[in-house]
């Protein structure tokens, strides 16, 4: 598994909306990110982007539609296709649970007051 979320670099990714990978922080079980690019990421809670190609990202509500999951384990996570070494035309699915930090706006007006 790798930590890094690669970037979009296929023609198609012009039409896929996804807040900037740089701000969202990657470890072996986490990702830290703030609420406004969480919810920038397109949802896909009971199935997976159909187009494949290294560098997309959405969100995945983890056992919400597993009536059998208990409500303490369902999670969100952030998933992205992942690039495989040796072999261009494979993807790898990565996933990491979600932790949110509150970030201020970087669009936000400043008071002047």
């Amino acid at each position: 598994m790798t930590n890094v979320i690669p970037p979009m670099t296929d023609s198609l990714g012009r039409y896929w909306k996804q807040p900037p990978r740089e701000r969202i922080l990657v470890d072996d079980t986490h990702a830290l990110m703030a609420e406004r690019d969480f919810l920038a990421l397109l949802e896909y809670s009971s199935t997976k982007p159909g187009v494949v190609y290294p560098g997309k990202m959405w969100r995945r509500h983890d056992g919400i539609y597993d009536k059998n999951c208990p409500r303490d384990r369902c999670r969100w996570l952030l998933c992205w296709y992942g690039e495989v070494p040796g072999n261009p035309k494979v993807c790898s699915v990565n996933f990491r649970d979600v932790l949110l930090h509150d970030a201020p706006d970087p669009n936000a007006s400043k008071d002047s007051a």
